[in-house]
């Protein structure tokens, strides 16, 4: 158990210090297209929206009684012209403790994981334990990052440092919880 705790913690001070020198070393870039409107666009999102929340654009309203014949209807109509998706946010706050704190929670959930996996496999070489510890960096990579950018066209700049980071950021914490999360060999 001892191995599991020390190699979580470690895996998962590797992998937030990773996203942070990451973050901050401009390793990333911009995430998202400038455009010289943006002020007059936000003013004008700031007296359209309501809510905080994702709106998407053109959508029929959901309370609409035939929706989904209505939604497929918008759809049809609406093939080649352009659409959009916009996170919308009341205000903006600055980097708080708290989203350290949750970021490095979200670290040592997916280090725990990873690394009971990798100690209860009793896998025998490091190449496999490896590979058991870096799947999950792919898995994830596949059914969420990737899966997004194919069903909701997210652009390559907003979907690459989540790309970057589970594969090389997780690389990385993977050589750590291979090398260092597996059982005592038996000796005869």
């Amino acid at each position: 158990m001892k191995k599991i705790i020390i190699g979580t913690i470690v895996a998962a001070v590797i992998y937030f210090l990773y996203q942070t020198a990451a973050w901050m070393g401009g390793l990333h870039g911009t995430p998202g297209t400038y455009t010289p409107k943006g002020g007059e666009i936000l003013n004008y999102l700031s007296q359209s929206l309501g809510e905080e929340g994702l709106y998407m654009m053109p959508m029929v309203d959901p309370s609409q009684p035939n929706y989904k014949e209505e939604e497929q209807k918008l759809h049809e109509q609406n093939i080649g012209k352009p659409w959009a998706m916009v996170f919308y946010h009341k205000s903006m706050m600055g980097m708080e403790a708290g989203y350290i704190l949750i970021g490095f929670l979200y670290s040592l959930i997916a280090c725990l994981i990873a690394s009971m996996i990798v100690y209860y496999g009793n896998f025998s070489s490091f190449g496999t334990r490896f590979l058991a510890a870096f799947s999950f960096g792919l898995f994830t990579l596949s059914q969420g990052v990737l899966d997004d950018m194919n069903w909701w066209s997210y652009p390559w700049s907003f979907v690459k440092a989540e790309v970057i980071d589970l594969t090389l950021g997780w690389a990385i914490t993977s050589l750590w919880l291979a090398w260092f999360v597996k059982k005592k060999s038996k000796t005869a």
